[in-house]
């Protein structure tokens, strides 16, 4: 995930930016007239040159819409600078030179506008001003001319006009200054360089973009790989396998199939498909046991899993059936005793199995059924389910019944309840000569496959080896490349054909086949995996073409 997640951004990052339109960008620098230009005022103008009144003006001014625009001051400076992006290089320099030019169109109006306005209102001032000037030099006239003079009315007369020339006068200095702002106008801000056409576009850029995906990538597989590691807790290969069940060795790893994801059906897939990938794994399995047991002849096989979606029941049906093709007489029998399955497999009916024989209520050859195209196979289903199948399994008569079993064939597959929900498993191991422990890729948790060794270990369970099911192409392949013993399986594996009556396996035995009561004869001079030549001998029996 590490190296995948990197990989995908950058290359998806690549992917968008030789899709995307390039993006160019201009910049304007201008400075605000004026002194003692605050932060304060500073920020109120870089805040107008993008409020609406202003906007109107700018886009007068390029004579369209403006682009994306953004004005930003240089630190506490009267700068700004101007930068505007567009599809386009010569629009997005005009749009940036627009912006400044119409601000100050905005600020010029504005600035007129109030101007006149205050103009007029001068203007009417001063022409209420005169008159009332007008109306007091009257008064004086009159006054002097009178016959009656009072001298203290006279001199009263001329302050109040004396003080309405003053005012007067400053009317009419105000209205000066007021024409002169409508008729020159100043500019609020002034270039100190003007936006020039971008020859290179800011964005897209491949190579940047690329790498900085890829160091997201980076980031966001490692962080998924540690989520996925903390929270995933499925066991996912052949090695996570071997290592939870502390260096056991995987005999067999079951690819999965497209029939298999119906979980409810069950499929003897080594007589459905015998020339399919899945048969020849079960295959590998045999001759790997058979090696297996060279030392120590296994003559009781317990088949159990962590939990009941493994694929145990699967494995121990599909196996057995592949052992017995060899040659090899075997009994399959069924000690799941809560939700018993096996039957099922051979379409053979379980009123009567292995809880009918322990409570006496069956003879035991009479509850062992043959299963048709088979001549070495034969099962013991479970039968109806007890109220108490551990204490069942635990007695005296369990034990005497598995050495019963035992003297009626050359090996027993025993099916069992999972170990980690119940412990049948577990009472089980002590009448069986080897256990396998059945896993299935992404389904299986590593906590429980580690607990479920840790069980087999505190009763002295012989954990032999592993199967995994599910397992993955590279797991299977390499398996079939360096495993046990795939070049080893032909002698054995195929050495039984369909005889005259149609079973499988009804044929003459060969010489490497198994006798009843015996356990597995091989060759003495069979080379094993791993020692030189790797060559069958001469004088190994093989099977008979008919």
């Amino acid at each position: 995930m590490v190296v995948v997640v990197p990989l995908i951004t950058s290359s998806l990052m690549f992917g968008v930016d030789h899709f995307r339109k390039p993006i160019y960008s201009a910049k304007a620098t201008v400075a605000f007239n004026g002194k003692n230009i605050g932060p304060g005022i500073m920020a109120a103008n870089v805040l107008r040159l993008s409020a609406p009144p202003a906007l109107r003006f700018e886009a007068l001014r390029l004579g369209d819409k403006l682009p994306k625009c953004s004005a930003k001051a240089r630190g506490t400076t009267a700068i700004v600078d101007i930068t505007c992006t567009s599809l386009i290089p010569r629009r997005a320099s005009l749009a940036a030179n627009a912006v400044a030019d119409g601000y100050n169109d905005y600020v010029r109006t504005t600035a007129v506008t109030n101007a006149l306005n205050g103009a007029q209102m001068i203007s009417n001032k001063v022409h209420d001003q005169e008159l009332l000037v007008g109306k007091l030099v009257l008064t004086l006239v009159i006054m002097s001319s009178s016959t009656v003079k009072n001298p203290i009315l006279v001199e009263l007369t001329q302050k109040e006009l004396t003080a309405a020339q003053n005012k007067l006068a400053s009317l009419q200095k105000s209205l000066g200054t007021l024409q002169n702002a409508a008729y020159n106008p100043t500019n609020a801000l002034s270039f100190l360089s003007a936006a020039m056409r971008p020859q290179v576009p800011i964005s897209p850029k491949p190579t940047s973009d690329a790498m900085l995906a890829f160091f997201i990538g980076i980031v966001l597989g490692a962080a998924g790989a540690l989520l996925r590691e903390t929270r995933d807790d499925k066991m996912r290969s052949r090695d996570e396998f071997e290592a939870l069940a502390m260096g056991r060795p995987a005999l067999g790893l079951i690819p999965a199939i497209q029939e298999w994801s119906d979980r409810k059906s069950p499929l003897l897939i080594a007589v459905e498909q015998p020339r399919g990938v899945v048969a020849e794994a079960y295959r590998s399995l045999r001759t790997s046991l058979q090696f297996m047991s060279l030392d120590n002849p296994v003559r009781s096989l317990l088949v159990t899993s962590p939990a009941a979606a493994d694929g145990k029941t699967t494995t121990a049906a599909n196996l057995a059936f592949t052992i017995a093709s060899a040659g090899q007489e075997v009994i399959l029998v069924g000690c799941d005793l809560r939700k018993p399955r096996i039957h099922e497999f051979f379409g053979i009916s379980n009123a009567v199995g292995f809880t009918s024989v322990l409570l006496g209520e069956v003879d035991l050859d009479d509850a062992i059924r043959p299963v048709p195209g088979s001549a070495y196979l034969r099962v013991l289903s479970a039968g109806p389910i007890p109220p108490n199948p551990a204490e069942l399994l635990t007695g005296r008569r369990a034990r005497q019944l598995f050495d019963d079993l035992k003297e009626r064939c050359d090996l027993i597959v025993i099916d069992s309840a999972p170990l980690l929900p119940v412990s049948d498993s577990q009472a089980i191991s002590a009448y069986a000569d080897a256990v396998l422990l059945v896993a299935s890729a992404g389904i299986t948790r590593r906590r429980d496959v580690k607990r479920s060794v840790e069980i087999l270990a505190q009763v002295d369970a012989a954990l032999i080896g592993l199967v995994l099911n599910r397992a993955p192409t590279q797991d299977t392949f390499q398996y079939y490349r360096n495993g046990y013993g795939y070049g080893y399986g032909y002698g054995y594996g195929y050495g039984y054909g369909y005889g005259n009556n149609g079973a499988y396996g009804s044929g003459k035995e060969t010489s490497t086949g198994y006798g009843a009561g015996a356990s597995l004869q091989i060759p003495a001079n069979l080379p094993m995996p791993g020692e030189s030549g790797g060559e069958i001998p001469e004088n190994l029996p093989m099977p008979s073409p008919e």
